[in-house]
Order: structure tokens, then sequence, then C-alpha cells
């Protein structure tokens, strides 16, 4: 895994946009976690 310095300003994006929708919790990642974003994600592209 690349370390903060060499992520992308995108992806140093996304991390603090996991952050804040986390509540800056770290939960576990889970099957049903994953489908969610997924679905969000979807949803903007329809």
């Amino acid at each position: 895994m690349k370390h903060m310095e060499e992520l992308s300003e995108n992806e140093r994006a996304w991390l603090e946009f996991l952050r804040m929708i986390s509540l800056d919790c770290d939960p576990a990642l889970t099957l049903r976690r994953v489908q969610l974003l997924r679905r969000v994600c979807a949803a903007k592209r329809a």
C-alpha cells in the first residue's frame, strides 16, 4: 500500500470522504458496506 505522501490528490480526497461518512471511526469492511458504497456510486452514473 502506498504511503500517504505517495497518494494522488484524488486518493487522499476519497480517504477523507470515507473518514467523513464513517464519522472518523474505523469500521470493518463488510460485504454489506461494500454493496452500499457501490449502490451509492452506481446511482450517480444512472
